[in-house]
């Protein structure tokens, strides 16, 4: 094989046909003294849920543009939880004291829900943008031009300061490691080019101060045969630590071959929650563990987190793609990489391809003011 074509291949992933796609835009913006005076009339002071009117009219307005515009999905919350979006095969919808879990199909399930606490005055509003079809990723770049133009007039009607507002926009490629093992045929071929270069495919340009992140997340299920790994003596006051920090050990060697550094590893039952910051920070709020990288300055370090007095369902890793990671391809390489290294750690920990799942979430996100 020529050099060239070996090594434009290595730009390439090939991943299994049962993967799926979802793509989302979370917008922010803070419910200000001038937003309220301009629907004043809405307020009811003397009620147990004085902004209750204000909020139902900012969600049915959010709707009636959504509608306008050709978007069925769309969530409008105002009680200040965290919003988390994943693919499931069932639409379910999953609401604790500190977030809420949308779970959802983008080729099946279609839905414009309101979450309001009408009781009291919220930092600020979550406008959430869904994608729908069968082509979620080809048509990324239509998607997130036509929420911006529902955005803008959703602002326009409602007085609110393009200043004040941000504009996230994720994308997931989620799959099973090894599904070929398990009798799925087929191939999608990805070059992950950055959603920068494919939306200016698309004549969309992105503002030029702007996060972007790509990283990876791959959980590991801690079954029977894994727990056995060990014998596990349950009356040390963290008997579960031990394997925890073998399964940890088998993944950073395999990792660091593949020259992948920088990351976390959670074996606490939290919920990662990954953004890009100038200043690596992580710290634990409640059911979420929130992590901090800084891609273009990195680390180069996984971080532990883990409760060895606690056995967990699953292991998670959680593995940034730092600005060495990034060509002028886009991040296939990287996600290779990361293939590699998992393949590397399940065969450390003697995995039955064939039986046993190791699920990889890739994510590529930016955000930005508008």
């Amino acid at each position: 094989m020529p050099i060239s074509r070996s090594r434009n291949s290595q730009h390439k992933v090939y991943i299994p046909s049962s993967a799926r796609n979802n793509q989302y835009l979370m917008v922010k913006f803070p419910l200000t003294d001038e937003l309220i005076n301009t629907h004043s009339k809405l307020m009811d002071r003397t009620s147990e849920q004085p902004y209750q009117k204000l909020y139902q009219h900012l969600a049915d307005s959010f709707f009636d543009v959504n509608n306008k515009l050709d978007i069925e999905s769309g969530q409008f919350i105002a009680n200040e939880k965290f919003s988390r979006i994943r693919y499931s095969p069932e639409k379910l919808t999953v609401q604790t004291e500190q977030e809420i879990l949308f779970m959802y199909s983008p080729r099946n399930h279609y839905s414009q829900n309101a979450y309001i606490n009408g009781k009291k005055r919220i930092r600020g509003i979550t406008l959430i943008f869904l994608a729908n079809g069968d082509n979620v990723r080809q048509t990324s770049a239509e998607f997130h031009k036509n929420v911006l133009l529902a955005l803008n007039e959703f602002l326009e009607i409602h007085q609110i300061s393009k200043s004040t507002v941000r504009v996230c926009d994720h994308q997931h490629l989620t799959y099973d490691l090894f599904a070929k093992d398990k009798g799925v045929t087929g191939t999608q071929t990805h070059k992950l080019r950055t959603l920068k270069n494919r939306y200016a495919a698309d004549d969309i340009v992105l503002p030029e101060k702007r996060d972007v992140l790509t990283y990876a997340v791959a959980e590991l299920p801690i079954n029977r045969r894994i727990k056995e790994l060990l014998n596990i003596d349950k009356s040390k006051d963290q008997p579960y630590q031990p394997l925890y920090d073998l399964i940890s050990h088998a993944f950073i060697e395999s990792a660091n071959k593949q020259h992948l550094l920088e990351g976390a590893i959670l074996a606490n039952g939290l919920t990662p929650i990954v953004r890009s910051r100038l200043e690596e920070k992580h710290k634990t709020a409640g059911d979420l563990q929130k992590l901090s990288f800084n891609p273009f300055e990195p680390n180069n370090t996984f971080t532990m987190h883990s409760e060895g007095d606690c056995l967990v369902d699953s292991i998670k890793f959680v593995i940034i793609a730092t600005k060495d990671h990034k060509t002028s391809q886009g991040y296939g390489k990287f996600l290779n990489l990361v293939e590699q290294a998992l393949r590397s750690t399940a065969e450390k920990l003697g995995y039955d391809n064939s039986k046993e799942e190791l699920v990889i979430r890739l994510h590529q996100h930016i955000g930005y003011d508008l």
